[in-house]
Parts: structure tokens; sequence; C-alpha cells
């Protein structure tokens, strides 16, 4: 079944896009859970993004909220394993002695 949603497009891997803008609804839907910003300040934070682009991709997250916390979940889990593998870098291990010093 196709479908069309106004002022969103989804890429060839799924990906939910607002138009052609280069937002995720994905990172949309981050910052109102995150900072519980309503369309109006999320426009302020996003001038390039119509109110309307806005609405539809709050809209889309209201449809499915479930997917979206899943995704936002398992992005959380990518990154922090991602973070995880880098080693300490110089600077990090002279501020560990320099506080262990100081204990």
């Amino acid at each position: 079944m196709t479908f069309t949603l106004p002022h969103l497009m989804r890429d060839s891997v799924g990906m939910l896009w607002i138009d052609d803008t280069g937002y995720r609804v994905l990172d949309l839907a981050a910052e109102h859970l995150a900072h519980g910003w309503n369309a109006d300040i999320l426009q302020e934070n996003h001038p390039d993004l119509s109110l309307a682009q806005i609405h539809a991709a709050l809209a889309w997250f209201y449809d499915h909220q479930e997917e979206t916390r899943r995704l936002l979940l398992q992005r959380e889990a990518s990154a922090a394993t991602l973070l995880s593998q880098i080693p300490e870098s110089p600077l990090q291990s002279r501020l560990r002695e320099v506080k262990a010093a100081r204990c």
C-alpha cells in the first residue's frame, strides 16, 4: 500500500524526513520529548521549518509514539556503545590523575 504524508517523506532505508529539509522526524520528536518544546518553540529553534512541517512531524510522532520511543532508545544505546569504544584521550587521563591526586 502506498501512502503520502504531507510535508514528510521516507528515504530508501525507511527513515522519515521533513520534506527535503535535512531534518528527520525522529530528531524533532527527540527535541520535543527531551525539552518539552511545542511546535512554536521548535520553530523558534528551527526557523527554516514551517509550522505546518513541524505539526506534520509531531502528528506522525503522536500516531507512532511506541515506535519512535523504541527508535530513540536504540539510537541512545548505539551511541553509548560507540562512546564506550573510544579510548581515553590524554587530556581525560591527565584530568583523572589530577582529580585522584586531590582526593
